[in-house]
C-alpha cells in the first residue's frame, strides 16, 4: 500500500502513470526470490521446505495487488465512483 501511495505522489509530481511505477518494481520483482527458493528446494527434493516457500510466494502475489488497489481507492477520487 505504501508503494501505491508513493506512486500516486510521483504521478502528481512527474506525470508518469501509476501503473508504470508500481508494476515493474513491486508486482514482478518481489515474489521472485520466494519462487526461486521454492523451485530450488523442489529440485533438491525438499518438498516441505519447497511448499513453505511456494505458499509464501502465493500469499505475496495475492497481497501485493490488493495493497495497490487499496492505495488507489484512497488516492484516486474517480476510481470510487462508476462513470
Amino acid at each position: 500500500m505504501v508503494a501505491g501511495i508513493m506512486a500516486s505522489l510521483l504521478k502528481k509530481r512527474l506525470g508518469y502513470p501509476r501503473i508504470s511505477i508500481t508494476v515493474p518494481s513491486i508486482v514482478i520483482m518481489v515474489p521472485g526470490l520466494y519462487l526461486y527458493r521454492a523451485v530450488y528446494n523442489l529440485g533438491t527434493m525438499s518438498l516441505s521446505v519447497s511448499a513453505s516457500w511456494f505458499a509464501s510466494a502465493m500469499l505475496i502475489i495475492v497481497a501485493l495487488p490488493l495493497g495497490l488497489i487499496f492505495a488507489r481507492i484512497l488516492t484516486d477520487r474517480s476510481f470510487r465512483y462508476c462513470t
